[in-house]
Parts: structure tokens; sequence; C-alpha cells
């Protein structure tokens, strides 16, 4: 089985699931079906004294499944209310997604705590002691080593040198690039 994208109408994604998995009960073609996951990151937050945690999807209007893709299996989520199409050039066959690219959904939408959840989110392409260039904030344009990284985060500590000497600095991993 491989994993596919449906697209579904923003905002409705969990009734589209509950949708999609009852006709494919009712039709009876469950056997090739897997798993159906919908990625979302919780958020805890203090609302008005208490701590409230919600669920913010990550690809909105989209649902992720894992199936072998049968005509009949395809036409009937077509079919269901709320499904716009699958994700892919031909609409007839939808695309699968690359195992790492499904590999990365999964442990994201299975995460089971926050922490993990962070660490799946934010992949940091970079190593120790890469050398990386800052594009943005104080120290945009300098060079630097990266000395520490925090994946859970998706902070990197890299040592600049100013005025001839090592300064570690903390920066996030959207504000670097790989130095030529």
């Amino acid at each position: 089985m491989q994993w596919y994208v449906i697209k579904a109408v923003s905002g409705r994604e969990n009734r589209v699931r509950d949708n999609v998995l009852q006709t494919i009960k009712a039709l009876k073609l469950d056997a090739n079906v897997g798993q159906l996951l919908i990625p979302a990151k919780r958020i805890t937050e203090l609302k008005r004294g208490k701590k409230v945690t919600t669920e913010q999807k990550l690809f909105p209007g989209y649902i992720y499944i894992e199936m072998d893709p049968a005509q009949p299996l395809l036409e009937a989520i077509r079919d269901v209310d709320g499904v716009t199409g699958f994700l892919g050039a031909d609409p007839r066959a939808p695309d699968p997604l690359m195992p790492d690219e499904a590999e990365r959904i999964v442990k994201i939408a299975t995460a089971g705590d926050d922490e993990e959840q962070r660490a799946a989110i934010f992949q940091v392409p970079f190593n120790l002691d890469d050398r990386v260039k800052v594009k943005e904030g104080t120290f945009a344009g300098m060079e630097g080593v990266v000395s520490e990284i925090n994946p859970q985060k998706g902070e990197l500590r890299v040592l600049i040198t100013v005025f001839g000497r090592q300064t570690p600095v903390s920066l996030e991993v959207w504000q670097v690039e790989a130095a030529v």
C-alpha cells in the first residue's frame, strides 16, 4: 500500500474523513485501505487562567490515505461529499507520496507528545561543524560554524567570529543557508 492525498473542503477535514470511512465500509472496500490521517499540531495555551490544548491542522484541506488505488475505491472516494479530488497531475490516477514524505507525515500525525511532534515537523538540513551564512537578522551576511542543533525548536547555535573572537549566536533554521 502507498500513501495518497485527498483534497477536501478546508475546515471540514474531520467530517470528510468520517464520511470516506463510512463509504468505504458500506461498499466493502476497506481491505484496500490502511490509515486515514489528518496531521495537526497540538497547541497549549492559557485561556482564562486554565491550560487549554487545541489542534491546528498542519495541511488544511488535505487528508492522507494509505491505500491500494483500485478504480472502484478511487471513484467511491471522489463521490464523497466534501472531497474535491486527489493530489496529482492526472485526476483519474493520483500520484502517490514519496516514501520519505509519507514517513514524515505519519511521524508527525502519530507523535506521542509535543516534543516528538516538534522534532518531526522541524527538519534541520545542517549538521554539526557545517559552515553556514546568516541570511537575516543582526548578523546578516556573516559566516559561522554550527556548534549546536536543537531540532525540537528548529534552532541552531552558530559560532560567528566578531572582532577576532568566536561568538555563539542562537538562530532559527530559516535564518541561515549553507555557505558556499
